[in-house]
């Protein structure tokens, strides 16, 4: 079949879509302070790790917490205990792919963890008094938001309906002529 520019039409859509994403892997140290002096690090993870997120400009603000437990001896490797810290971050995440037709008030923003919070090593400060922990994490992040697509259409009038409901359907190739 061959089709010319005027059998050629266009509808614009309105549909929700993603206007915009990014990632960030960062690692930090954080600093404990156990209730005794430490001897020995016997352990150390993270949990509780919860966020919130907020579209800035052309980035996205990540802002939230987790709970480092360190578990360690003391008193010359004769008693245990676990030091709790509860921490807090902020993440500034860079958008890339930026759709700037998308509608600023339909705007939301998707946080996806990519790599949880995680200890990559645990080590006993020079005075011995503090530990510090080494984490590392992944985010990335999508603004999703309406937006306008562009859609070519074809008239196809001269088309009786039971030519769509065919079991074996085929794609045939399109010749447009200007």
């Amino acid at each position: 079949m061959v089709l010319s520019s005027k059998d050629l039409s266009y509808r614009e859509i309105m549909a929700n879509a993603v206007c915009g994403r990014g990632n960030k892997y960062s690692q930090t140290t954080y600093t404990v302070r156990p209730a005794h002096r430490p001897s020995t690090i016997g352990g150390c993870w993270v949990m509780n790790h919860v966020y919130e997120a907020e579209l800035v400009g052309d980035y996205v603000e990540v802002r939230g917490r987790f709970d480092i437990n360190v578990w360690y001896s003391y008193n010359g490797n004769t008693d245990t205990a676990v030091a709790k810290e509860t921490v807090t971050y902020t993440e500034q995440i860079a958008l890339r792919d930026i759709d700037d037709a998308c509608v600023r008030d339909s705007r939301e923003v998707c946080v996806h963890v990519i790599q949880s919070p995680n200890c990559l090593d645990a080590t006993l400060t020079g005075n011995g008094s503090e530990v510090l922990v080494r984490v590392e994490k992944e985010l990335g992040v999508e603004v999703i938001g309406q937006t306008k697509l562009c859609v070519v259409t074809v008239d196809l009038a001269d088309k009786k309906d039971a030519d769509f409901f065919e079991e074996e359907s085929q794609v045939e190739e399109v010749e447009i002529e200007d």
